[in-house]
């Protein structure tokens, strides 16, 4: 098993302008041994999927920095791949929170992990950006003295509908670079024109969420913008507790068991149990 260390350099190594690796997002040890097995270059924690495996909500405050630092350390046991956590705003709002969570996550083992600037407060739902950005120095600072090869990403979760919300999407991805973040990431951003806007604005690695809905451009077309990483967040989460939704309602209300059926002609699916662990 590799070692946090060399995890680290591996994930580090990743972020190369142009690259758009893949980072996917496993839920529990069984997913993550399934991506680890597919052979993906690097995976991290979903909040979302971590959330919905409680059976609470996402980005309520309903898990707490011990339940994030704990899921983390059972995916990283599941797999010798690099991890990043998506570790929500810090759990805490102050630059002392951020770097007692960025600690947590070194110490448990993660390759790098992302803070937000969504505080969770309805009425305040974001930081204002001279807070935010306190944030990520102190996030920085502490990298800089546990280790510096681990991966920091700064996340700014405002709206980009209008030409106001991208150029203040900006301005606070190049803040959060100045601060020290090793790649920066707005989760609203997938409208092609404004990618290439801010990656012509911004020159730290960019991620960008391909787990969503209606999202129509390929791994190919990113990396040829410029894009460095791809992760999926909740989309596989989504897609798994959907499908099991569905299924599930059919036999109670349909009465039939064709949800269990392989459609005519359709390829087998790698079977997902060839990746999990036996005795024998």
């Amino acid at each position: 098993m590799a070692t946090a260390a060399d995890r680290r350099i591996t994930f580090k190594a990743l972020h190369q302008r142009g690259r758009a690796f893949l980072m996917a997002n496993p839920f529990d040890i069984g997913t993550a041994r399934i991506l680890s097995g597919l052979r993906f270059d690097a995976l991290a924690t979903s909040s979302a999927g971590l959330a919905w495996t409680k059976g609470v909500k996402d980005a309520e405050g309903l898990i707490s920095r011990d339940d994030a630092l704990a899921h983390a350390a059972e995916i990283i046991g599941a797999t010798s791949l690099p991890v990043n956590g998506d570790l929500e705003n810090g759990f805490g709002d102050s630059p002392e929170a951020v770097v007692e969570t960025v600690r947590g996550a070194i110490e448990v083992g993660l390759a790098g992990c992302s803070i937000e600037d969504y505080s969770q407060d309805p009425q305040h739902p974001f930081y204002p950006l001279d807070a935010a950005v306190e944030r990520i120095r102190a996030a920085a600072d502490a990298r800089d003295r546990l280790a510096p090869d681990f991966v920091l990403t700064a996340r700014s979760e405002g709206s980009v509908k209008t030409p106001h919300e991208l150029s203040e999407t900006i301005r606070r991805l190049q803040a959060f670079a100045e601060a020290g973040a090793d790649c920066v990431y707005a989760p609203e951003l997938k409208d092609k024109a404004q990618i290439e806007t801010v990656l012509s604005e911004i020159g730290t690695p960019l991620n960008i969420l391909g787990g969503r809905p209606n999202f129509h451009l390929t791994r190919k077309e990113l990396g040829d913008m410029g894009v460095a990483r791809i992760s999926i967040g909740g989309g596989l989460a989504r897609v798994a507790l959907n499908a099991f939704t569905a299924a599930a309602e059919t036999l109670k209300d349909g009465g039939t068991f064709g949800c269990f059926d392989q459609p005519d002609g359709a390829e087998p699916p790698v079977d997902f149990e060839d990746f999990m662990k036996s005795k024998f």
